[in-house]
């Protein structure tokens, strides 16, 4: 009897173990190297992947795709009310950082994948709304081609207090919302929830006019529930 326990005990151990662990082959390299990310950045990347090699993502997780706007969310889990949502934020990331990251979400193959991305590529002078949406854009392809079951949310790029680069933002957004008719991705309008009338960020949800608050966090929870009712059943 004993015998029978333990080798059932083992025998789901080793299961469990399966289970939560990816190939290290489906996570990016230490030594990649990503244009437009910042000198801080470069080191704070693969510190988080680090990070999520820890706690990989499984099957039917709810993915929170992004940069520091999404990582300083916390635990997306929480704040939803919904079962296993996993954060993937990287503050400092860029459109191409995502990219090269999408081998463990291809590999867990999740529910499903809300994704902000983008700011940090509009306030380099060098990229262009066209460079930043076509980038989206192939994130949702890749997602499409190697987890097909996953549904991808596009959330349109939040406002800013920083006026040089509301047109791009803008220009940007319009981009995505034309794409989104090709049905790579579901669309969410985020920007518009948090845009005042001049289209910067309402100052009550950010703590320094890019960066959300707390009432900023419950404001967009609260969206997210609204809009995708019953999401989590």
């Amino acid at each position: 009897m004993i015998t029978r326990f333990l080798l059932l005990f083992f025998t789901v151990l080793s299961f469990y173990s399966h289970a939560q662990s990816l190939p290290d082959s489906v996570y990016p390299a230490d030594t990649l190297s990503i244009a437009y990310h910042s000198t801080w950045t470069k080191t704070h990347y693969p510190e988080r992947i680090k990070e999520f090699k820890k706690v990989p993502l499984q099957k039917n997780d709810i993915v929170f795709l992004g940069n520091s706007i999404t990582e300083q969310g916390g635990d997306w889990s929480k704040r939803l009310g919904w079962q296993a949502v996993k954060n993937r934020g990287i503050s400092g990331d860029v459109t191409e950082g995502v990219l090269k990251r999408l081998g463990e979400l291809t590999y867990a193959k999740p529910k499903a994948v809300f994704l902000l991305i983008g700011i940090n590529d509009i306030f380099n002078s060098a990229t262009t709304p066209e460079y930043v949406a076509d980038n989206i854009l192939a994130i949702a392809k890749a997602i499409r081609k190697g987890s097909p079951q996953t549904t991808l949310y596009v959330q349109t790029i939040l406002p800013t207090t920083t006026t040089s680069i509301k047109e791009k933002v803008q220009q940007t957004n319009a981009l995505l919302r034309k794409k989104a008719g090709r049905k790579a991705y579901q669309l969410l309008d985020t920007h518009a929830l948090f845009a005042d009338e001049g289209d910067g960020m309402k100052k009550e949800y950010t703590k320094d006019g890019v960066h959300l608050n707390e009432e900023g966090y419950v404001l967009w929870a609260d969206y997210l529930k609204n809009q995708l009712p019953g999401f989590d059943e």
